[in-house]
């Protein structure tokens, strides 16, 4: 055996100087702008409150509902929350078109906080800048500082270290990120909320914190894994060029079929039984976002719903909660089982009659499409252009 001699004290100086040096120089590389901003690994799902006793026939959406239903029910409210929940869904993303009157996209995200509320759950909003309530940078700041200080004030409200988050929609077709920014300043000048972007240009991320695709389902067909890809890189880019965390928030769809809307450009991608989800998911959790959103909880008129269908059961709730599971590294990615083809769905039956009478919220459909020239996302298929 050889015994090897100590080493000189010269030696072992030179080591510890070398150790202190290396230790000098983590605060440094701790200061590397991070895309999450909370180790948090949110699935979130977009989701729609103007239904009422006129949206549901077969001439109008492409399925219905197991229990056709109108948005202003809270025992609605409350069993969707409750089947969000046990899909693994942490909150839902309501769309919001403003505080005006006669505007039941309001009253019913007041009552459905509460709900939430009751249940352990929370929700968050999607400004919907197709609002014709919203048709002016007056009009949206004072929206904006009656959600900052009512709604994001909820206890249901969904916070992100301690910062509520609020979804934008086609926020660039009503605003420059320069009129954006006289907005933020105005309501929330210390930055205390997290302001999610929407759209295929990452630019307006010097104002926003995070970024989202509303639909990664177009009329061309464009490879889903190669989408999220991209704009992971996209925001990922734009994190470490600004200096600061950026949040991507990768979007997975059920399928789409926009044919009963009456828009020019309508199309449809097919559910494959469920292999186009499961491939959206795999996409999706492919490209480590930070959170994941689901396009949609109940956007019937699109058909990107995943709550309980005539057509589908529960089958998509189920398979949520199982894809959940997998981003959140809980449970190993499910193997995928094609379900039985559905059969055409029975007539809906008549909905509950509840009081009060629905407040005369102009449907989406109506609602003017952007001007040529833009990408429409929800609005008749924008192609992404690589």
């Amino acid at each position: 055996m050889q015994i090897s001699k100590p080493k000189p004290l010269g030696g072992l100086r030179r080591a510890a100087a070398l150790l202190l040096a290396v230790l000098l120089l983590l605060p440094a590389a701790a200061t590397a702008p991070a895309i999450a901003q909370s180790p948090e690994r949110l699935v979130l799902a977009f989701y729609y409150n103007w239904f009422d006793e006129n949206s549901w026939g077969a001439n109008k959406v492409p399925d219905t509902p197991a229990e056709p239903y109108v948005s202003r029910d809270r025992g609605v409210m409350g069993r969707q929350i409750d089947q969000a929940r046990s899909a693994g869904i942490d909150a839902l993303v309501v769309n919001w078109w403003g505080p005006q009157d006669n505007n039941q996209t309001e009253t019913n995200l007041q009552a459905m906080l509460d709900e939430a509320a009751a249940r352990g759950f929370r929700l968050a909003v999607d400004v919907d800048m197709n609002s014709p309530y919203l048709r002016s940078a007056g009009a949206i700041q004072a929206a904006m500082a009656h959600l900052m200080n009512t709604h994001a004030q909820h206890g249901a409200y969904l916070r992100v270290d301690g910062k509520p988050v609020i979804f934008f929609y086609h926020q660039n077709h009503r605003l420059s990120t320069g009129g954006w920014a006289a907005i933020r300043n105005a309501v929330d000048p210390g930055r205390n909320s997290l302001w999610i972007e929407e759209g295929t240009d990452v630019s307006p991320l010097s104002l926003f914190d995070g970024h989202h695709l509303y639909s990664v389902t177009w009329a061309n067909r464009t490879d889903m894994g190669q989408t999220a890809n991209k704009f992971a890189r996209l925001v990922r880019g734009q994190a470490a060029a600004l200096g600061s965390p950026k949040i991507y928030v990768a979007t997975v769809m059920p399928g789409y079929d926009d044919r009963k809307t009456g828009r020019g450009g309508a199309f449809a991608v097919g559910r494959e039984d469920g292999a186009y989800y499961a491939r959206s998911w795999q996409a999706a959790i492919g490209a480590t976002p930070d959170w994941i959103i689901i396009n949609s909880f109940n956007e019937w008129p699109e058909g990107t719903y995943i709550e309980p269908s005539a057509a589908y059961g529960s089958r998509y709730l189920e398979m949520t909660a199982q894809w959940a599971a997998a981003f959140r590294g809980s449970a190993p990615p499910p193997v995928f089982e094609p379900a039985p083809r559905p059969a055409a769905p029975p007539a809906p039956p008549k909905p509950r009659p509840t009081a009060p009478p629905p407040t005369p919220t102009p449907r989406p459909t109506f609602v003017p499409p952007p001007p040529p020239g833009r990408e429409v996302g929800r609005w008749g298929g924008w192609v992404l252009i690589d």
